[in-house]
């Protein structure tokens, strides 16, 4: 993909995220952070909180998934297509997903410290999923 088209994409979905809010009664939900990602909009670094819906089939099934959160572009965006690509898809493949599936979804290859912004809500899907 042209990069100048992978930026428009990253900022369309930063500035308009898909699947953007809190569910009222999820079944798993967790927040992470970044506390090295720091900008002047997340001085505290990058945050993603996600709440999941599952079916009841085995395995289980994200029905629907909501993000709320604050960073940079990257962890943000990421974010937003993850959430996308999350519905529909059982949670044993989304655990599996890895730094390979991570820069498909972005367009680009990404740097350890930019991989980090990538995976916030890979992250915290992976820790709510395991806390259920």
């Amino acid at each position: 993909m042209d990069k100048t088209l992978i930026r428009e994409l990253l900022a369309d979905h930063s500035r308009n995220p898909r699947n953007y809010g809190t569910l009222t009664d999820p079944d798993v939900e967790h927040e992470t952070s970044n506390p090295q990602c720091v900008g002047p909009t997340h001085p505290d670094g990058d945050e993603i909180a996600i709440t999941v819906n599952l079916s009841d089939e085995t395995p289980p099934v994200v029905e629907t998934v909501q993000f709320t959160g604050r960073g940079c572009t990257l962890s943000q965006a990421t974010a937003s297509l993850l959430s996308e690509q999350m519905i529909g898809t059982p949670v044993t493949d989304i655990v599996e997903w890895d730094s390979e599936t991570l820069e498909d979804v972005v367009g680009m290859d990404l740097t350890p410290s930019r991989l980090r912004c990538a995976e916030l809500a890979l992250v915290a899907f992976r820790n709510a999923v395991e806390d259920r």
